[in-house]
């Protein structure tokens, strides 16, 4: 059975609304066009994601039983509602993200197309990162500024991440680090503070980095565009 938009944001507006533990005036003829022009968004861009999670028969999936999804569109959309002017709104559907996906991912964390947060459980995004198309994170993963301690917020360093990026389970990538396009950092790896190449697999503890070429392009394997 297909799942309407419309039922979309129902279930979304019940979960939001049960989790916050604050008051929380919920006014439809504010938030439903947001949401609806998020969720086309996300609709068109799972279309183009050679995943049968994501799309079948030509059709992009959005769907809120699988947990990938519920972290996409609340982050997503609490992003839009920020932009927008509508904070309260915003906190509330990103609570609601972190109980339901155990993954702290800030509304003011902005991120390229084609994000896949793969079971992406206990990770934790940067929102001062930048984040290239189709990146794609599992559990465990951590990124975040290093080496901070007597230095004022605006002197930390964040992480810069290229286009098609893979982070695997237990990776992490902290500070002035710069990960190239086409990249897929293996599992329990920690780079800190250094430069990544272009389509490598890079394994290892920084300043010990293993780096092997990487043959399968991941915007190939991933994305029909």
């Amino acid at each position: 059975m297909k799942i309407t938009s419309k039922e979309n944001y129902t279930a979304l507006r019940k979960c939001v609304i049960a989790d916050y533990p604050y008051p929380l005036e919920w006014d439809d003829s504010l938030v439903l066009p947001i949401f609806e022009d998020v969720y086309d968004d996300l609709v068109e861009q799972h279309k183009h994601i050679n995943n049968r999670y994501y799309s079948r028969d030509g059709e992009g999936l959005l769907l809120l039983n699988y947990i990938d999804h519920y972290v996409i569109l609340c982050h997503r959309f609490a992003n839009k509602l920020w932009k927008t002017g509508m904070s309260a709104y915003a906190e509330a559907v990103y609570y609601s993200l972190r109980n339901r996906g155990n993954i702290d991912l800030y509304y003011t964390t902005e991120i390229g197309p084609y994000f896949i947060p793969a079971h992406s459980l206990g990770t934790c995004m940067d929102s001062h990162a930048t984040y290239g198309k189709l990146f794609r994170i599992y559990n465990g993963c951590h990124l975040g500024p290093y080496s901070i301690v007597g230095k004022e917020p605006s002197e930390w360093k964040h992480p810069v991440i290229g286009d098609y990026v893979t982070m695997l389970s237990g990776s992490r990538v902290y500070g002035n680090s710069k990960i190239g396009n086409n990249v897929i950092i293996s599992v329990n790896t920690v780079v800190i503070n250094e430069e990544i190449p272009d389509n490598c697999i890079v394994s290892g503890i920084s300043p010990n980095l293993v780096f092997q070429r990487l043959k399968v392009p991941n915007c190939d394997t991933l994305i029909n565009l």
